[in-house]
């Protein structure tokens, strides 16, 4: 099945945050030089090139990033999804308005409609639309670009009349230039004679031909002057409309990836109808993620009519997600229809017919949906005892359950739990602790929640003070906060701890407190690979002041601090003059420290309390000025 491109709520955060903006280049109002971007030599880099997540229906992975996940084991999408569930329909008279609104726009856009196309229909409807909280003001943002290609199209008519004045000017300064010259054009007769007897006519005296020449000279000059004028406004005008082209369609597209849809439509017909001259091509880069995605999808050359018509796509793709999932809810197949509800919610969650679904019809897969995501998290943590329940009830509830893989997953952790068991009762027998601990923490490792292992760690309890020592050791361990080697040998502890609540907590707290400094170091590990060093050292020093005595920390800190010396010095005086009360100096070493690494959030933090200090955002603050 052909890939199809749809955007991760995740994405949609970070940009949905802050994240990367796409950025192009457009040429300036200087005169071109040669091979510098202008209107006859585009600038080389594109604006849209960079990667984008693209999903296979088929399995139901996401690759993004050199990275792939599944839709359905999203947290974050899970989360998302739970809370439409539960959510009521979007019926208010304000939500109809507001589509009414917006469908408004998009029929006086129709070239069907008697007169053709408004633009200022479209425009004063989506002033309109703005308004209502369900758009966050996006319809405000195309009304603004709108405005802009006004303006483009105002400036570039006084360039025109500019122009013409222009060229006026330089007939004048010609015919200024013929007269004082005493330039002859190729209809006027040659001059008469001045000598007797057919002779050439004296020359001037050298005084007239110099006053000639200056007059001239100060002719052509204008004249040049005039020429260089009339360019540089051709130039000015042929950059603005390019720029306004790219700003426009920088917006279309951003529509498209925000699954705005409906203004992704709206946006594309306005262009159309403002840029009257047929120039309706993408500027992308050739190969990348973007321009195939079009290139796929419609089979021609992408072109703002190629987002108008893959908008359109989906909008129909949604509509026919929720009446699948309608008629299989009413069959009671609730693994499809949660399935095709939660594509259609992933495509369209701002679409009117995913946002006026009924509760009613919601609920018949609201359960379901919740199972599911503890099903999943059960089997995350290995809890196959809940795990067993939760499949048993959606056995029950849903026809087209699919039940294999979960079974098979439990199934294979009670066996392989059993026979670990059952090797440690071997080697209890024959009183090999080490052994019997071993088999203990493997067992524990498949099925933490196993009846089984509980009951034979009692009954180990009972025949000897293995556990005892172990706890001992534990302790001892926890005493010294040598975390690290309680990680290290944490199968012997697990077992040695089941069935001891108290022991218990204490090897849960560890395990926490070290996931978390490993998940710092893993972070760390990553930004190193990316060539990000000293964003490295930034996640190693702040987990350091929680975990000074961390080995792995500290071992890799000194290995990060050898690699930027420079950054590390900016962020250690800019902070020892800030705790010495010396603002200008810090904000300046906190400055040098992001010249070196500009992502550093140490040297943000610290530019954001120095300003703070400097200049504090309070009512008054500026009364002594």
């Amino acid at each position: 099945m052909k890939p199809s491109l749809i955007l991760l709520p995740i994405l949609l955060k970070l940009s949905l945050s802050g994240a990367k903006a796409q950025v192009f280049d457009a040429p300036g109002s200087a005169p071109a030089q040669p091979g510098a971007p202008s209107p006859a030599n585009p600038p080389a880099k594109p604006i849209f090139g960079q990667e984008l997540p693209m999903v296979n229906p088929g399995s139901e992975i996401v690759s993004w990033n050199g990275q792939n996940w599944n839709l359905g084991d999203q947290r974050l999408f899970r989360a998302r999804f739970e809370k439409y569930l539960a959510a009521p329909a979007a019926t208010a008279a304000a939500d109809q308005e507001y589509r009414d609104l917006i469908l408004g726009a998009m029929k006086a856009l129709s070239p069907n409609q008697p007169g053709g196309p408004s633009v200022a229909n479209a425009v004063a409807l989506t002033g309109k639309a703005a308004d209502y909280p369900i758009d966050a003001r996006l319809c405000d943002s195309l009304n603004q670009a709108v405005f802009s290609v006004v303006l483009y199209k105002k400036n570039a008519k006084l360039l025109a009349d500019m122009n013409k004045a222009l060229a006026q000017k330089q007939k004048d300064e010609a015919w200024n230039l013929r007269v004082s010259g005493g330039a002859t054009t190729p209809n006027s007769p040659p001059p008469r004679p001045q000598g007797g007897n057919g002779q050439p006519p004296a020359a001037p005296p050298p005084a007239q031909q110099v006053s000639e020449f200056s007059t001239a000279g100060m002719h052509i000059k204008k004249m040049v002057e005039i020429d260089a004028a009339r360019i540089a406004n051709s130039a000015k005008m042929s950059a603005a409309e390019l720029r306004a082209k790219v700003e426009f369609q920088a917006l279309i597209v951003q529509f498209f990836l925000q699954r705005r849809f409906e203004h992704c439509i709206i946006a594309s017909r306005l262009y159309r109808a403002l840029f009257e001259d047929g120039d309706a091509g993408l500027k992308l880069k050739e190969g990348s993620d973007v321009e195939k995605m079009f290139v796929q999808s419609t089979g021609v050359t992408p072109t703002v009519s190629a987002l108008d018509s893959m908008a359109s796509e989906a909008i129909r793709d949604v509509d026919e997600g929720v009446q699948a999932f309608v008629y299989l809810a009413e069959r009671n197949e609730l693994e499809s229809a949660s399935k095709r509800l939660g594509e259609a919610f992933l495509i369209g969650e701002y679409l009117p017919r995913i946002r006026t679904l009924e509760r009613e019809k919601k609920e018949k897969v609201t359960d379901f949906v919740r199972q599911t995501n503890q099903l999943i998290s059960a089997i995350d943590v290995k809890d196959y005892t809940l795990a067993e329940e939760l499949v048993e009830n959606l056995r029950k509830n849903a026809r087209d359950f699919d039940f294999s893989k979960p079974r098979a997953a439990i199934e294979t952790a009670r066996s392989a739990s059993g026979l670990h068991i059952q090797q440690a009762r071997s080697a209890a027998i024959a009183k090999d602790d080490a052994a019997v601990a071993e088999n203990i923490g493997k067992a524990a490792l498949i099925w933490p929640t196993n009846p089984d292992l509980k009951a034979f760690s009692s009954q180990v309890a009972a025949y000897g003070d293995m556990n005892s020592r172990v706890l001992n050791d534990l302790d001892t361990l926890i005493a010294q906060k040598n975390y690290r080697e309680i990680f290290r040998e944490q199968t012997k502890y697990a077992g040695a701890v089941l069935g001891k609540p108290e022991y218990e907590a204490k090897l849960k707290t560890v395990m926490e407190e070290v996931g978390k400094v490993e998940r710092v170091v893993m972070t760390a590990d990553e930004l190193v690979k990316s060539g990000q060093s000293a964003g490295a050292w930034e996640r190693l020093e702040e987990i350091a002041a929680s975990y000074p005595d961390d080995n792995e920390v500290n071992r890799r800190r000194a290995e990060l601090s050898r690699q930027n010396p420079d950054f590390i010095h900016a962020i250690t005086e800019a902070r020892r003059h800030e705790e010495n009360a010396r603002p200008g100096i810090s904000l300046s070493w906190y400055l040098k420290a992001r010249r070196a690494y500009p992502p550093s959030l140490f040297a943000k933090q610290g530019i954001d309390r120095i300003a703070d200090k400097i200049l504090p955002e309070k009512p008054g603050s500026a009364a002594g000025f």
